[in-house]
C-alpha cells in the first residue's frame, strides 16, 4: 500500500467537496462512507482507506468523532487541502 498515494486521494476529495460548499476551511467534515467513494479510491482497499486516515488524524489533519464514522478538517488540514 502507498500511504501517501491514498492521503493524496482523501485531500482531493475533501478539495472537491469543500468547493461545493463553499470553500476550504477548517471544521468541514465528510463521512467516511463518502471519502470512499472518491475518485481513484476504488483502486485502494479499504484498509487502505483507514490506515491513511488514522495517519492522517494522528498528524493532526483530520479529527475524527467517537463512532468513526465522520472525519472533521482541523486548520492544519485545510491547508494541506489547499495545498494539494
Amino acid at each position: 500500500m502507498d500511504l501517501a498515494k491514498a492521503e493524496q486521494v482523501i485531500l482531493a476529495r475533501f478539495w472537491e467537496r469543500c468547493l461545493r460548499a463553499g470553500g476550504v476551511q477548517a471544521g468541514y467534515g465528510m463521512r467516511r462512507q463518502a471519502i470512499e467513494l472518491a475518485p481513484g479510491a476504488p483502486g485502494l482497499a479499504a484498509a487502505d482507506i483507514g490506515t491513511a486516515l488514522a495517519a492522517m488524524v494522528e498528524k493532526g489533519w483530520l479529527k475524527v468523532n467517537a463512532a468513526g464514522t465522520w472525519y472533521f478538517l482541523t486548520a492544519e488540514g485545510a491547508e494541506k487541502v489547499k495545498a494539494a
